[in-house]
């Protein structure tokens, strides 16, 4: 199955449950990605994770994690110590926190906990989602317009969808 890239962008709001909209551009993707029929309860599955190096998420299809373990799994061992043990922080920072989640027909899911406090995505507040290939980074907008290496392209269409919504942070 050839995979398409994440691409576009939104800033979704997280109500008092701590549920949140994929973007449907990007929800489309996930959907054509998991290698399920499109439109159907099994390909409605992403894995939420904390992005290895940025305190922001990370969202993808189930087939990619496959292609993240071999990479990781390769780095690991590239990173291994004096006694040819595998760095095995590689492995936890960018596999263990994830956890799947099942969206509905309108990209709705629950924000887990953790993840949510981990990033600053907070209930009652805003989610800016955008897509970076492999991924979907999702950001609390504030944590992103105060990130000293995010491009400002990124920032600038954050600015963007708030002032569209007339989100004040």
């Amino acid at each position: 199955m050839a995979r398409s890239g994440y691409r576009g962008v939104g800033l979704q709001m997280v109500d008092d449950k701590g549920r949140v909209a994929i973007p449907a551009a990007l929800r489309a993707t996930l959907e054509k990605n998991s290698g399920q029929p499109v439109d159907t309860k099994d390909s409605r599955v992403a894995i939420l994770s904390a992005h290895e190096s940025d305190r922001c998420l990370i969202a993808y299809d189930e087939p990619y994690f496959d292609l993240l373990f071999e990479r990781l799994s390769s780095r690991a061992e590239t990173f291994a110590g004096a006694r040819g043990e595998a760095d095995s922080n590689i492995m936890r920072e960018g596999i263990g926190p994830g956890e799947n989640i099942a969206f509905d027909p309108s990209g709705r899911f629950i924000l887990p906990g953790f993840l949510g406090e981990h990033a600053g995505v907070k209930k009652q507040g805003y989610a800016f989602f955008y897509g970076v290939g492999n991924v979907i980074e999702i950001w609390d907008p504030r944590t992103l317009l105060d990130h000293p290496k995010a491009p400002e392209i990124m920032k600038s269409a954050c600015r963007y969808h708030l002032s569209e919504k007339k989100v004040v942070l």
